[in-house]
């Protein structure tokens, strides 16, 4: 089986991120590619990208309503006819985990994921559990677009994953592969997918009065055909604090001279706003703050701390212990 997948909401202010796409047998992928571009060409288009459709600066921003109508509709009708299931993950974002992830992120980027590569995983989970109970044989390759800025880490995350046979069966990982969307139509059907579920979702965030858009009720087949999950953001939280925990443990362990130019560092490079979301939930950061700014101490980056002033990989591993059992993903 083919999986195609593509994301939403990973640009800069986004309430929500979201990952998705469908599933397609490889009997069915050839006429769905085919059909798809017949239907843009006459529309005189080359390409499907949902942003380009959104005001002020979307190409196709000035389209009418029923114009954009008579351009979905039809491919909505090949999605339905020609993809196995519709698979997506969406995952609020609210400033406080955006603070904590770029500060655990920045320290300790190999224990600390992404949003995207969240999401991402949660549609493998889907697209595997939903194999399992219908029957269908076989492993699952994965294409996604290539413009997708995390595409190193996910496809890193996504091979370690496969290293183990266990996982590998288990969630069906076939492979990853990441193309050009406009070589690739069926990525374009996950941009579409992707796009309705974005809105969806960031109009159940902002409470909003209006109904859900006609477009998502027509493209969603309901649950029973199409998976889409909201992911608990308390899951998210816990593993972000998995890279806090490594950086408080190691701060602990500096002197308190090199614990003090670290933490002055990170302080002063923060944004202002986001320097003060760290203040609130930790309001002690910001009498460091004060002393940084007094003694004018520019700091010094963590990876900077001579070697022999750091703790041993079995120091970390043992204060994490500490902290309490991690998790699983």
């Amino acid at each position: 089986m083919r999986a195609f997948l593509d994301e939403s909401g990973t640009h800069a202010g986004s309430r929500v991120v979201v990952v998705a796409g469908y599933v397609i047998s490889p009997e069915e992928l050839p006429s769905l590619e085919q059909e798809w571009i017949n239907v843009l060409s006459k529309h005189s288009l080359d390409e499907l990208h949902m942003k380009e459709f959104v005001p002020p600066n979307g190409k196709y921003s000035g389209w009418s309503e029923k114009d954009k109508r008579v351009l979905i509709e039809p491919l909505i009708a090949l999605i339905h006819d020609r993809c196995l299931v519709g698979v997506g993950a969406a995952l609020e974002m609210d400033e406080s985990m955006k603070t904590n992830l770029e500060l655990a992120s920045s320290k300790a980027p190999n224990l600390v994921d992404t949003p995207y590569q969240w999401c991402l995983r949660y549609c493998t989970i889907l697209a595997a559990q939903w194999a399992d109970e219908t029957d269908h044989p076989g492993l699952i390759r994965y294409t996604l677009d290539q413009g997708c800025a995390h595409q190193g880490r996910a496809q890193k995350h996504f091979e370690f994953a496969m290293q183990d046979k266990s996982i590998k069966q288990k969630y069906r990982l076939g492979s990853i592969a990441f193309e050009d969307s406009k070589a690739c139509p069926a990525i374009q059907c996950a941009d579409l997918l992707a796009y309705e579920m974005y809105k969806e979702s960031d109009r159940m965030l902002s409470s909003s009065a209006r109904g859900t858009r006609k477009s998502f009720l027509s493209l969603f087949r309901g649950s029973e055909k199409d998976c889409l999950v909201t992911i608990n953001p308390k899951l998210v939280r816990e593993q972000i604090t998995r890279g806090m925990k490594v950086l408080t443990a190691t701060l602990d362990y500096l002197p308190s001279d090199e614990k003090f130019r670290v933490m002055c560092y990170a302080l002063r490079r923060m944004k202002p706003k986001n320097r003060e979301t760290l203040f609130d939930m930790l309001p002690a950061m910001r009498n460091v703050y004060s002393a940084c700014i007094a003694k004018r101490e520019k700091g010094m980056r963590l990876d900077k701390v001579p070697k022999h002033l750091l703790p041993s990989d079995e120091y970390i591993i043992a204060r994490l212990d500490e902290f309490g059992k991690l998790p699983e993903s």
